[in-house]
């Protein structure tokens, strides 16, 4: 491959990235422009009856893009700079740490990974169960139970190689997953406001039954786009969190799980969490909790400060670039050829702990935070 040197690969992202912050401004303007309108009688129709704002805007566009205007295949000309879509949302979720304080993720900390456990590890042994009855391969079982249990993607490349799948299943296990995780993304928010949730209910319900961390955060700013304490962003982000810690662990009982089906190979030997820790965890929560200790001792100063009004800004142009992204990554094509046993997996475990979350989230959460 061509080492382009620094300076070639920082021009290299320009194309890609110019098209997203244009696409964003677009989307702003989009929101405002349509506000006002008034359609089928409805006074605000855009806003108030389809709840049409810019992160929703975002990622129709970008959908557009990858499915329409490109046909499938984001031109190679525009590609490096849509892959900083990752770098963006992570980013923007280290950023998102300094709207808490160790006080209060304390609080909440504690109940929330106590849920997120329940529904991880329920999800994973009932994707074990029903891959068995349906007698799919163990290795397609493994990343289906981290693709459903956790947060999609990434604990389902962290899971692959532990329980030796093959690069197809892993593209069949994403494209199961998001795909439903696209359906979810969209429709949630109406949901949410039929049900009057609040924030908090609706950041708890999102943060643990969609399944792809991406569209956790998507799905919350549009049901509130404003990034601040206290809103959806706020809670399902720190719910999403809570899961995303939880995957080294649950990388390491699936591979147990895996290498127990076949004890005469030698590589059940070398399986060690200490190892799988090591490796798998992911590095940005280390951000996000720093974040949280440099909000909690008042060195980004204090609520309504200029300095927290400009992370706001910032975390809100970073999340809203990064949704065109997410957008363009959503290839309808390879969620059509996700069928079949994962699609049928895929399906009933992702919509059991939807409904089973959104009912805990109405039955036993709080609207209003502790």
């Amino acid at each position: 491959m061509e080492d382009r040197g620094i300076v070639g690969k920082l021009a290299a992202i320009v194309p890609g990235l110019a098209l997203m912050v244009g696409t964003f401004l677009f989307a702003n303007w989009a929101e405002e422009a349509l506000k006002p309108l008034e359609v089928f009688g409805f006074k605000q129709f855009f806003g108030r009856v389809l709840n049409l704002n810019y992160i929703i805007i975002s990622i129709i566009m970008g959908v557009l893009y990858r499915n329409v205007l490109f046909r499938g295949t984001i031109p190679e000309f525009l590609a490096e700079g849509f892959r900083t879509t990752r770098l963006f949302i992570k980013t923007g979720v280290i950023m998102l740490g300094s709207i808490y304080t160790l006080s209060g993720l304390a609080k909440l900390g504690g109940m929330a990974a106590f849920l997120i456990s329940a529904f991880v590890f329920g999800t994973v042994i009932f994707v074990m169960w029903l891959g068995k009855v349906l007698k799919m391969d163990r290795s397609l079982i493994g990343v289906m139970c981290a693709a459903c249990g956790v947060c999609g993607v990434s604990a389902a490349v962290a899971t692959s190689p532990g329980v030796r799948a093959k690069p197809a299943e892993v593209a069949l296990a994403i494209a199961t997953i998001l795909g439903f995780g696209v359906m979810t993304m969209f429709i949630s928010p109406y949901l949410g406001n039929m049900l009057h949730l609040s924030d908090y209910q609706y950041g708890v319900w999102v943060g643990t039954g969609i399944l792809n961390s991406g569209q956790v955060l998507a799905s919350c700013l549009a049901f509130n786009p404003v990034v601040a304490p206290g809103t959806a962003v706020a809670y399902g982000e720190l719910w999403n969190v809570m899961r995303v810690i939880i995957i080294p662990f649950v990388v390491f009982v699936i591979t147990i799980w895996y290498w127990s089906g076949n004890k005469d190979d030698a590589e059940v030997q070398n399986v060690s969490l200490w190892q799988i820790l090591k490796s798998k965890f992911p590095i940005f929560v280390l951000g996000f909790v720093g974040m949280t200790a440099l909000s909690s001792f008042g060195l980004l100063g204090q609520e309504g400060s200029e300095t927290t009004h400009l992370l706001r800004t910032l975390m809100q142009w970073i999340f809203g670039i990064g949704m065109v992204g997410l957008g363009a990554y959503i290839d309808f094509g390879e969620i059509k050829a996700a069928g079949g046993k994962p699609l049928i997996v895929g399906l009933t475990a992702g919509t059991v702990k939807y409904i089973l979350a959104l009912i805990m989230a109405l039955t036993i959460i709080p609207a209003v935070a502790p």
